[in-house]
């Protein structure tokens, strides 16, 4: 049998990765090109739209600079939005509506990042729109973040150097804790772990800017404080450059995902909220962008390959193979293979009518055989 270690830098792994020729997770450091300073990050800033002024499709002129837009359609019909630049006024462009959430807190709404420059929007949608807020990512005041900012997940082959990947810790892209607590110091969305049993694939529906930690940063506002859920709702994420993000928070051993060390048949991840009804035993792995009519990056699938492969191999979750899918907590049941896209479980485009029709030719076929 094969020798697997699951690395953790700087909790009882370091001496194998040190072993294994030394990793920027290793040493605690995020992989290069993304992640945090120490002075910190950007509070994020949310204005939301005064009353009554999404239904009637007028113009918003929020007073924070407008980086992304929340909107929540009524009763989750389609809904589109243009911005305000200096230019003048975009053409409108759909917002990709799906569903989501935590078992007890369904929402159905989109996210959409706004051109540089904008100074407002305006949103419409046939059955009108509940509310809508501007979130700015980049202008609010510092907060401070500590922690160490990389890890690295390993499937070790006994071979020097073994495969790893590497990730962003929740310090390392800049989480705000803060949101995951409510006025009186509670936690809001206490971890809770159950047996995995499948994987399933997203994407985030919304266009890309040059800073993914950023990125990661607004869908972690709109999900924990926007929609009020406490935490972002995916497991991992991955950006263009196939850069990993730890996402939901899972205890406080430093080991994202996972209650401990995973193995499989004992391996058990944190209740996240990416398919509604069925989250327990599920794990969200989310790529960043939208793929609705076009692909990801050669970088992105190659990443979220080597991610679905390692998962299942520490997991025993068959990439390929049928899975009877109960969630522990509300008996809610299916039928799915054991990596899934969301659409497999719900009526909704994710993880993008492009990417979701490829997916067989450019994902399945490298889940077969184990990581490597």
């Amino acid at each position: 049998m094969r020798r697997r270690e699951f690395v953790k830098a700087g909790i009882g792994g370091a001496a194998m990765a040190a072993a294994a020729g030394g990793t920027a997770a290793a040493e605690g450091r995020a992989p290069e090109g993304a992640g945090v300073g120490a002075e910190g990050v950007p509070r994020v800033l949310e204005e939301g739209a005064p009353a009554g002024r999404e239904a009637g499709g007028r113009w918003v002129r929020p007073e924070i600079g407008v980086e992304y837009v929340a909107v929540e359609p009524r009763d989750g019909e389609a809904a589109e939005v243009r911005f305000a630049t200096a230019g003048g006024s975009t053409a409108w462009r759909p917002v990709h509506v799906h569903g989501g959430g935590p078992d007890g807190s369904p929402a159905t709404t989109a996210l959409a990042a706004a051109p540089p420059g904008c100074t407002g929007y305006q949103v419409r949608a046939e059955g009108g729109v509940v509310r809508s807020a501007a979130l700015n990512v980049t202008q609010g005041p510092q907060v401070r973040i500590g922690g160490r900012r990389g890890g690295g997940l390993r499937a070790d082959t006994g071979a020097p150097g073994g495969a790893e990947v590497t990730y962003l810790t929740r310090a390392g892209w800049g989480a705000d804790e803060s949101l995951r607590f409510d006025g009186s110091g509670e936690e809001i969305w206490p971890a809770e772990y159950y047996p995995v049993q499948t994987v399933t694939v997203h994407h985030t529906a919304v266009e890309t800017t040059g800073d993914h930690a950023a990125d990661v940063r607004a869908v972690y506002h709109y999900h924990a404080a926007t929609q009020g859920w406490g935490d972002i709702g995916y497991h991992l994420l991955i950006d263009p450059e196939g850069r990993v993000y730890e996402g939901r928070y899972s205890g406080e051993d430093g080991l994202p995902v996972f209650a401990e060390e995973p193995a499989p048949g004992s391996a058990e991840s944190v209740t996240a909220g990416h398919v509604y009804l069925r989250n327990s035993g599920n794990i969200g792995v989310c790529l960043l962008g939208d793929f609705t009519d076009a692909m990801p990056t050669d970088a992105a699938v190659d990443a979220l390959v080597a991610v679905l492969r390692l998962l299942c191999e520490r997991t025993g979750v068959p990439p390929n193979g049928e899975v009877e899918y109960e969630n522990p907590v509300n008996g809610e049941t299916a039928v799915q293979l054991g990596v899934s896209r969301h659409r497999d479980w719900l009526a909704t485009e994710c993880p993008g009518n492009t990417f979701a029709a490829a997916f067989d030719e450019v994902v399945r076929p490298r889940l077969e055989g184990g990581y490597r």
